[in-house]
């Protein structure tokens, strides 16, 4: 929080006609208790690679500027940009409090002053969903002690922002947050500030944040799916991107509504089947994933039935591969059996006489059940 910079800064004409500072209100207990709150903040390193490069990389472009060269001969800038004031926000004193808090963007960077003495800035940030919340810091100036950090308003300490570390590179700090939806606030100060009042409208600061959703979307719900089914539908988080899979096998994809209703084109499966569901948010977070197995609605195929006499125990014949085969003398039930891994079955009854209609069904183990085949018994 302490690391000194060089900021690519606009012209100072720019500074002096879009900054204000006559309007700093920098005295009182809330001034203190920010100052205690910033500066409590403690230094430790993320994890190495946290931050990715290319994140890492445009918050220095917007603390930095966007086309910066070298300038000769300068002695409080290395360089400058070409920027213009819409490639920067710039402070708006009174900023001193949570109330009247500037409004920080995720496309480009706030530039401040820290003045007079004991002042304090606040930019304000909304996240909006669950991640991590990043803010840059740089300033131009020697003179600055530039200590910043993301705060809830008022001060609350809760789950709802946790400070993760920063980040180190060419000057600039990045500090990372995990942070749920809501808004937060930056707060700047210098630290030598309380004791030394030597800044001037040339010191100047700069901030920029970036917002990195790293949560997992929800599990998907999953509605039922039979062996009839073209489709598999449910909820999961909205504009997700949902994959059915059959093991490793992508049966489809399709993308979540905004209410995070989805349906997704398969072909159909066989009874038994398991399908495993997932979701995959707009920043590549993929979900666990829901699974389901798919149920049998198709009712078994008719029976076939070997011929039966007045004298004969058994019903033979052949039917779906382990479906319970019954067969009935109209709504008597005169046995069941399960068919064999073959579709053969065999149900024992008793012998019936010549010229009694039997019927006989299928029932596989979702409780389908096939069409009735009859036959008459004949005289043996």
């Amino acid at each position: 929080m302490r690391n000194k910079g060089i900021l690519s800064l606009v012209a100072v004409g720019l500074f002096a006609s879009s900054l204000s500072v006559g309007a700093v209100k920098a005295e009182g207990t809330e001034n203190g208790l920010a100052r205690k709150a910033i500066e409590r903040q403690v230094e430790k390193p993320l994890e190495k690679g946290f931050v990715d490069s290319k994140t890492f990389k445009q918050l220095e472009k917007e603390v930095n500027g966007s086309q910066p060269h070298s300038v000769k001969g300068s002695s409080k800038m290395s360089r400058m940009s070409s920027s213009s004031s819409d490639e920067y926000i710039f402070e708006t004193e009174y900023n001193d409090d949570f109330d009247s808090a500037d409004t920080a963007s995720y496309e480009k960077g706030t530039i401040g002053q820290l003045l007079p003495l004991n002042d304090v800035d606040f930019h304000k940030i909304d996240v909006p969903s669950s991640g991590v919340l990043l803010v840059a810091g740089l300033s131009d100036s020697y003179v600055i002690d530039l200590v910043f950090a993301a705060v809830q308003k008022d001060f609350v300490t809760n789950s709802n922002l946790e400070y993760l570390g920063s980040e180190y590179e060419d000057g600039v700090e990045v500090q990372a947050y995990q942070a749920k939806k809501g808004t937060y606030y930056v707060g700047v100060i210098d630290q030598d500030n309380e004791y030394i009042d030597d800044n001037t409208e040339y010191d100047i600061y700069a901030t920029a944040t970036a917002f990195v959703d790293n949560v997992n979307p929800t599990k998907p719900t999953v509605y039922k799916v039979d062996n009839n089914d073209k489709v598999v539908t449910g909820k999961a988080e909205a504009y997700s991107t949902v994959t059915v899979k059959n093991g490793s096998k992508s049966l489809g994809s399709a993308k979540a509504t905004s209410k995070g209703t989805f349906s997704v084109k398969i072909a159909v499966q066989k009874a038994g089947t398991k399908l495993s569901i997932t979701a995959k948010d707009s920043s590549g977070n993929v979900s666990s994933s829901s699974t389901v197995t798919v149920i049998e609605v198709i009712a078994p195929n008719k029976p076939t039935v070997n011929k039966i006499d007045d004298n004969d125990k058994v019903v033979t014949g052949k039917a779906e591969a382990h479906s319970t085969v019954t067969v009935k003398n109209g709504s008597k039930v005169l046995g069941s059996a399960k068919a064999s891994s073959k579709g053969s079955y065999s149900v024992k009854i008793k012998a019936q006489k010549k010229g009694t209609t039997l019927s006989i069904t299928a029932k596989d183990k979702a409780g389908n059940t096939s069409s009735k085949a009859t036959i008459k018994v004949v005289k043996h």
